[in-house]
């Protein structure tokens, strides 16, 4: 069935990628007019006929007093303040959303479709998740993120981000033991290591530390459960499963709440 594991794994994560860099944004904060520093990721969704904006309730509460979050709802480098109020959920789902207002045209991006959403966490075993997130420091992954390493514009000029497209699996081995932040019936956690393949076959390149990837929807790509049925797999088959709220260095993990969880606390159908 896998005859080439590695390009399997490569065609998986850029079929994902070029779906899911239609939903996601970066989520910038600015303390003043021409200062904005990279904070947080978010989501584009359709729900109940309204387009929000989905990231994690410690993304909004972490903000300074007079501190405003924007997002990039494209095609241009310019930020678009969130207004609109934010409906909070705190952790153990740590979810919060806003309605967004920009205008649908060309070059502009796109919510995930109610139907992409799934009811519950269905992952099979070992299955690949995939997920986008934007990293606001370049810092590796075990790096201290300090401040001279945040990703930050001054004086009006473009904040740069780059988007992480992500394949892993869910780690083994480990059902939250000594960590009390972690849930086994809320949250999942997918292995982040500190070293990962680009390409296939290719060598290993460091990763970047994960702060900043709050906020990214965990997809499940379903891509394993075609090929244990001789299925064909498209990235359309793909369904979220999770948001990505924390990360450990030990194990190398990123955290997400289950996507059940998400959908009940903010009164999802």
């Amino acid at each position: 069935m896998h005859q080439d594991w590695p390009a399997s794994c490569a065609m998986v994560k850029d079929a994902m990628r070029d779906l899911v860099m239609r939903f996601v944004t970066p989520i910038s904060m600015s303390l003043e007019h021409g200062h904005g520093v990279s904070w947080a990721t978010g989501n584009y969704l359709e729900v109940s006929g309204s387009r929000i904006l989905l990231t994690n309730q410690h993304v909004v509460d972490d903000v300074p007093t007079g501190g405003v979050l924007a997002h990039l709802p494209g095609p241009t480098d310019d930020y678009v303040a969130v207004t609109q109020p934010w409906c909070r959920r705190s952790y153990p789902v740590d979810a919060a959303c806003a309605p967004t207002l920009y205008p649908q045209s060309t070059g502009m991006k796109e919510a995930v479709p109610f139907e992409l959403i799934d009811g519950q966490m269905l992952a099979e075993q070992d299955e690949l998740l995939f997920w986008i997130g934007f990293p606001g420091y370049s810092a590796n992954r075990h790096d201290v993120p300090t401040e001279g390493r945040l990703r930050m514009t001054r004086f009006g000029g473009p904040l740069e981000t780059r988007g992480l497209p992500m394949l892993s699996q869910v780690i083994r081995g480990w059902n939250g033991e000594g960590e009390d932040l972690f849930n086994p019936d809320l949250h999942v956690a997918v292995h982040y290591p500190s070293e990962a393949q680009r390409t296939a076959n290719g060598e290993l390149t460091a990763l970047p530390h994960a702060k900043g990837m709050s906020g990214s929807l965990l997809w499940d790509t379903k891509y394993l459960s075609r090929m244990r049925r001789s299925e064909t797999w498209s990235p359309g088959d793909a369904r979220v499963c999770g948001l990505v709220w924390g990360a450990l260095d030990r194990p190398e993990v990123v955290l997400a709440t289950k996507i059940e969880h998400v959908r009940t606390a903010l009164g999802w159908p």
